[in-house]
């Protein structure tokens, strides 16, 4: 019996610089898990600008990337009986939202809003979302082109501690904030400074949550950072997985592979994911690929570590890659989707 794995793509629906702005919303795809083939499924939802999605059970929510005048929101919907329904929509207090998640009892949800630098926390109950604290971040970084202010990007909830991680690009900071009943800790709350300019942006947790692997979208650096055993995070090694260049540093996603063994990352500026292989939790490079289109924002594994497919921004296509989960290495499948402008892809 052939495996389909049913994929959510979020796009850019509006001109946004560079970008055409040719998406749809939110497109529902079917990876045929034999082949790696490509079916369309259905537009799950046409909300503007989905630049993020985020699947939790039976739920998934998605941010609109917009300034908060112009109708920054979160979207909620469930997924029942194979199809996803639209349940409702929060206006948020904050601009350009590019990140969301949700915690693993699934009572409260974080917002990473990059324009203004704000992480917003809600409340979820009854399939409804209660704001419940923001965390407005300050200052600026050393790259005065893209570190003028702070720049949210990620946001997650530790499944071994009540504790909120922060990625901040514009002040280089992964901030780790204990969460009461009532609010987040800001006097207790640990900040792990980086290099100047290395423009932290996203991360990935091992599952004991004593290892992070953060992904530095300035520097193009994988920075690690270890927990002692008085909780306290330090970086221990930082790793250069991608080929030097002068055209500003791009690095945009980063998975970890089930085993822990492998960690994959995405090059916007040289257009490829980077296979690294995790020994005695030191990195190493173990293969380059191309990812057949340019601008690789977001990429994805299945849920059972097969495939891995990645989203190509500005050639509107996502193209689908075998996983040897012996050697972690990818194989191209040859397949391609062409859809307008991807920028996310979560698996159902």
């Amino acid at each position: 019996m052939t495996v389909t794995h049913r994929l959510l793509i979020g796009s850019y629906t509006q001109p946004m610089g560079a970008i055409d702005g040719k998406g749809e919303g939110i497109l529902a795809v079917d990876l045929d898990g034999q082949t790696g083939a490509f079916s369309i499924s259905n537009l799950v939802s046409r909300c503007e600008n989905p630049s993020y999605v985020t699947v939790s059970g039976e739920y998934v929510m998605t941010v609109t990337e917009f300034a908060r005048q112009e109708g920054a929101s979160i979207g909620l919907m469930a997924h029942r009986d194979g199809k996803v329904i639209e349940v409702s929509s929060e206006a948020i207090d904050g601009d350009y939202p590019c990140h969301v998640s949700v915690n693993a009892q699934q009572n409260l949800v974080v917002v990473s809003n990059y324009g203004s630098g704000s992480f917003s926390v809600y409340r979820f109950e009854h399939e409804s979302l209660i704001h419940f604290d923001t965390v407005q971040h300050t200052g600026s970084g050393a790259n005065r082109d893209r570190q003028e202010a702070p720049h949210a990007h990620f946001a997650q909830f530790l499944t071994s501690s009540n504790t909120l991680v922060t990625v901040d690009l514009g002040t280089d900071r992964v901030s780790f904030y204990p969460v009461s009943d009532t609010q987040l800790d800001r006097e207790s709350a640990q900040h792990v400074v980086f290099p100047p300019g290395s423009g932290p942006r996203h991360l990935v947790f091992n599952q004991q949550e004593t290892l992070v692997y953060v992904l530095c979208e300035l520097s193009e650096e994988v920075t690690v950072l270890g927990r002692k055993d008085d909780g306290i995070w330090t970086i221990v090694q930082a790793f250069s997985p991608f080929e030097k260049h002068n055209e500003g540093g791009a690095a945009a996603a980063i998975r970890l592979s089930k085993d822990e063994q492998f960690l994959y990352v995405s090059g916007r500026q040289q257009n490829v994911i980077c296979v690294l292989t995790i020994e005695n939790n030191t990195l190493a490079l173990t293969q380059t690929l191309g990812t057949s289109g340019i601008n690789p924002r977001d990429f994805n594994l299945t849920h059972d570590g097969e495939w891995l497919i990645v989203a190509n921004q500005n050639t509107s296509n996502l193209a689908s890659y075998r996983v040897d989960k012996m050697t972690g290495l990818l194989s191209p499948s040859g397949y391609e989707f062409a859809t307008g402008n991807p920028v996310c892809v979560a698996v159902l």
